[in-house]
Formats: structure tokens, C-alpha cells, sequence
């Protein structure tokens, strides 16, 4: 049986999916409406171009990690090892950003942040979690 804790983790991990998911598509609108804005004040079409490409390339990437996240979150729901290391790696890099936000701009948000991402990484490291991720899992119900 999967832990509660492990359920909210994977919750968590689809709800940021889904912002970057969200994200990603907001970056490839703006790209193209931003060189559809520069097309009709200048007619360099090299900046055009720059534009746009820079708009796909990132809302491209955001897609990709919003894959990789649906994928983690997805292993998480079926107790995969491989998907609690990718959780905590991935929530030792947001603690950090978190932790410079709040250096920079210390509101209750980056706050709040930091001490999600300390409560995933304390609660993936309890022996019993771990020993859940080390079992053979059985077939998940979804």
C-alpha cells in the first residue's frame, strides 16, 4: 500500500507539471505573438526569427520537464525507486532555488516553498518510506 505522504508527493510533482505544462505553452504563444509584434514595426526578418525561436525553445523545453514530471510523479504513484531519487534530486535543486529567493526577496511564498521542499526531502529519507520504494511493487490501481 502506497504511503499517504508519497500520494501528496506525486500530487504535488503533477500540479508543478502542469504549471510548467501551462508555462511552456504561454512561452510559445508570447514567442509568436512577440515576432508577429516585431515583423509589423521592423522588417529585419533575422529578429523575427530570434524571436520566435526563442519563444519555441523555451516553451519547448518547459513541455519537456513537464513531461519528466508527469513521468516522476507517475513512478511515485507505483513506489518506483528511480522516481524517489529523481524526487529528491529534483527537490534538493528547488530547495536551493527556494533558499536563494528567500535571500533575495524574503516573502512568506519562497518561505513556504523551502519548507515544502525540506518536508519532501525529510520524508523521502525516513527509513519506512524507503523501504516502501525498495519493495517489488504490485500492479497499481489507478
Amino acid at each position: 500500500m502506497r504511503p499517504l505522504g508519497v500520494t501528496i508527493i506525486a500530487i504535488l510533482t503533477w500540479l508543478r507539471a502542469s504549471l510548467y505544462a501551462l508555462g511552456g505553452l504561454m512561452l510559445i504563444g508570447v514567442g509568436h505573438l512577440s515576432a508577429r509584434l516585431v515583423s509589423a514595426i521592423a522588417t529585419d526578418s533575422f529578429l523575427e526569427r530570434m524571436v520566435s525561436g526563442i519563444g519555441k525553445a523555451l516553451g519547448v523545453g518547459a513541455m519537456v520537464i513537464a513531461l519528466a514530471l508527469i513521468v516522476i510523479g507517475f513512478g511515485l504513484w507505483v513506489l518506483k525507486g528511480w522516481a524517489r531519487t529523481a524526487t529528491l534530486i529534483l527537490a534538493t535543486i528547488w530547495l536551493l532555488s527556494a533558499l536563494l529567493g528567500v535571500l533575495r526577496y524574503p516573502t512568506t511564498f519562497h518561505v513556504l516553498r523551502a519548507g515544502v521542499d525540506v518536508a519532501i526531502l525529510l520524508y523521502l529519507m525516513l527509513p519506512d518510506v524507503k523501504r516502501q520504494f525498495a519493495r517489488p511493487a504490485l500492479p497499481a490501481k489507478l
